[in-house]
């Protein structure tokens, strides 16, 4: 009976044991090692280029009340891209030719370039129009989006340089049945194409690496680990069930056997 007890436990346990989820699996910056991947340092990302279908809201600071009102008209929008921040002010979308049609100065090419850049370019153009002025231009559109097996969100970039920390920390975190180990990221690039960035989060060398910073329109997808049917957060916890299944099945099993043992007496 003890073999048969043993026996038993062994192969539930066996079953259960890598459906455990351990700080191995779950902790973040790591040391490399030989499960742990080494990644190489990478430079400071570059600034955001816009894109196609961007929307950006451009101000043009100014002391003349009349250039002000012209060139920063504001227009009725329920579009559900924007955030509250924006609605209600002018926001000019990229055409596919990677132009905007701003007031006097007519097409402006803004695609590949960085909303400094843009900047610059808008404040030159405007010297024949105004005086010392100056104009901000943002994104409009900077968002991320998080897909993981607690479902799907949206959320907004609150800085410019982001890191994929401070964009899981936003989204609440990932679960413990995450798989930490195969985190991807699909970027939009200027070609219209997108790209796929996988990686493993729990090591340390993400700090500086090519994966540490995210941009505007990213999706981080994590999947759940494979062949979680049974969720299992601990050894112990492990331990327990196994422990707990056995013993429900002999209580089963001694149930049967009086049962059995009864009918044969009344068949006799």
């Amino acid at each position: 009976m003890f073999k048969n007890y043993f026996a038993a436990f062994t192969l539930i346990f066996i079953i259960l044991l890598p459906s455990c989820v351990t700080p191995r699996k779950t902790r973040y910056l790591q040391e490399p090692d030989k499960y742990v991947p080494a990644y190489p340092e990478y430079h400071t990302p570059a600034d955001y280029e816009v894109m196609k279908s961007d929307e950006l809201n451009i101000r043009v600071i100014t002391l003349d009340p009349e250039s002000s009102k012209i060139f920063n008209a504001t227009t009725e929008t329920s579009s559900s891209s924007l955030s509250s921040a924006y609605k209600g002010l002018y926001t000019y979308t990229v055409y596919d030719d990677g132009t905007i049609d701003f007031p006097y100065i007519g097409a402006i090419e803004v695609a590949g370039k960085t909303t400094r850049e843009i900047k610059k370019d808008i404040e030159h153009q405007l010297r024949d129009y105004v005086k010392d002025c100056s104009v901000e231009v943002r994104l409009v559109n900077s968002y991320f989006n998080l897909l993981t097996e607690r479902g799907a969100s949206r959320h907004a970039l609150s800085k410019e340089k982001m890191t994929i920390f401070e964009a899981l920390a936003v989204g609440g975190d990932l679960s413990s049945y995450s798989d930490r180990r195969h985190v991807k990221i699909l970027r939009q690039l200027p070609s219209g194409k997108t790209a796929i960035k996988e990686f493993d989060i729990r090591s340390k060398d993400i700090i500086g690496s090519e994966y540490y910073y995210i941009q505007p329109n990213d999706i981080i997808y994590v999947k759940a680990f494979k062949g979680q049917f049974f969720r299992v957060d601990s050894f112990l916890t492990a331990i327990g069930i196994t422990s707990a299944t056995i013993s429900f099945g002999l209580l089963v099993w001694q149930i049967v056997r009086v049962c059995m043992n009864a009918a044969a007496g009344t068949a006799q």
